[in-house]
């Protein structure tokens, strides 16, 4: 208990600074720390357990020295010092001081703490109850320390750190047309009238204005784990799973400027719940694709199968055939009824997150598989069929010898091979599976010397 007892006491100094009430340790919580701590040091990655009932710490340090180690006052001095990032007495625009903010939190009463190790590699977990870094209640809970001074509600910091300042300089150029594109001084005309359209009084907005504006912060937003700011807060709570009823109220002053207010019942943005309220994007090869108006070059119709190609299986027909005209073999086309089946098998690996031949096949077929903590990550076609075809480089030519590391490259060039078939499929861990299946199938014993040739100077 050495370890949770530094931390604790490290804790509660901390805590003291800001005049809130020391934590307790809590051995039931502390062996939920250290089961969390064990599966991430197994799992050899840093992420957020999704237990809603505390709040969160973690932290993580490596040593080349396998005998390193630290101690309990060492995690909580990392996430303290982030009170450099804490503005206090308004709630925050980011989430870049919530270890510190959590370490403070004045309502938390209990901690539990543990740390696991492999090698010169440490992961410390710390969890506190009740939770802290509640939106809305960061001012009444994160108080400032003996080393801050309060005036009319403007704190400032007494130390080393200085404030920064943003200075603009203007400078007046003529329009050089060396270093410009098009009709500039028009373009710049039009771009100034775009804008000041918006500050004409009579200017109005549809429904869509307003939430097309929030939703383009999807672009900042980071799926699959809790985000490190709130710079995604109107686009995810404009998805928050949990949130069932809306209210919306819209006003215009004087000068024409307009406000639209929504609320949200149950509140979303809860730190600590998004990975289970902000799914990550639907992506567009699950089937969402518009419609195209003609059939794409290099495409079999099939009789038995119907509806358009996945810009992800164009974007692998292609790629397959930059490789196999390095080699000069035929192009292969895309079949319908080969997409169907791969993409079978790719839900299937999947759904069942592993990565394996279908049995049985009666086409030739190369697999993939990649993860990413960041949900939202897809890898692209050229991804996987870059991984197949690097295997050339442990591929000897002129011998029929089967090489079992150079089986998926043979594949792409296989020069007997006419169609091909590409699925891909994610599911909620973060991983992603692609499957291509080729007809006829390649990798046939006696048959490597004429089919797998030489890539062209």
């Amino acid at each position: 208990m050495d370890f949770q007892i530094e931390c604790l006491q490290a804790h509660n100094e901390y805590r003291k600074k800001h005049g809130v009430p020391p934590l307790k340790l809590n051995r039931e919580m502390c062996r939920i720390s250290q089961e969390w701590a064990n599966h991430l040091i197994r799992k050899n990655m840093l992420q957020h357990s999704n237990n809603r009932e505390y709040g969160e710490n973690l932290f993580c340090v490596q040593s080349s020295n396998p005998n390193f180690t630290i101690s309990g006052k060492e995690a909580v001095d990392n996430w303290y010092e982030e009170i450099k990032c804490h503005k206090f007495g308004v709630e925050p625009s980011s989430l870049a001081s919530g270890h510190f903010s959590q370490v403070v939190w004045k309502e938390s009463q209990e901690l539990g703490v543990a740390f696991a190790k492999t090698g010169g590699k440490i992961v410390v977990v710390a969890n506190y109850s009740p939770a802290g870094n509640i939106i809305g209640q960061f001012a009444e809970n994160v108080l400032p320390p003996g080393d801050f001074q309060t005036n009319n509600n403007n704190i400032e910091l007494f130390n080393d750190i200085s404030k920064l300042s943003i200075s603009a300089t203007r400078s007046i150029h003529r329009v050089d047309q060396n270093v410009t594109e098009g009709n500039f001084e028009e373009d710049f005309l039009d771009a100034h009238n775009i804008y000041r359209k918006r500050h004409d009084p009579n200017f109005t907005v549809n429904g869509h204005t307003p939430v097309d504006t929030w939703y383009e912060e999807v672009k900042q937003h980071p799926f699959g784990k809790e985000p490190s700011n709130l710079k995604s807060g109107h686009f995810s709570q404009v998805v928050w799973k949990s949130s069932e009823c809306l209210g919306v109220g819209v006003a215009k002053n004087s000068q024409g400027s307009i406000y639209v207010v929504a609320n949200y019942s149950p509140a979303g943005n809860f730190v600590g719940h998004y990975i289970d309220n902000v799914p990550p994007v639907k992506p567009a090869f699950y089937g969402d694709l518009a419609k195209k108006k003609e059939t794409p070059r290099h495409v079999v119709e099939d009789n038995d199968c119907c509806g358009d190609f996945s810009q992800f299986a164009l974007d692998a027909l292609r790629v397959h055939n930059e490789y196999r005209k390095k080699h000069g073999v035929p192009e292969l086309i895309l079949s319908q009824k080969l997409c169907k089946f791969a993409q079978e098998w790719a839900d299937t690996c999947a759904r069942t997150a592993s990565l394996q031949h279908r049995a049985n096949c009666p086409y030739g077929e190369n697999i993939f598989s990649v993860y990413s903590s960041d949900f939202s990550h897809t890898p692209t076609a050229r991804d996987a069929i870059k991984e197949w075809y690097d295997e050339v480089k442990q591929h000897t030519y002129g011998v029929e010898k089967v090489n079992q590391n150079t089986l998926h490259f043979t594949q792409v060039v296989w020069k007997n091979s006419r169609e091909l078939g590409v699925g891909v499929a994610k599911n909620k861990k973060g991983q992603t599976y692609v499957v291509a299946n080729y007809d006829p199938r390649g990798n046939y014993i006696g048959q490597f010397v004429d089919n797998v040739t030489r890539p062209r100077p």
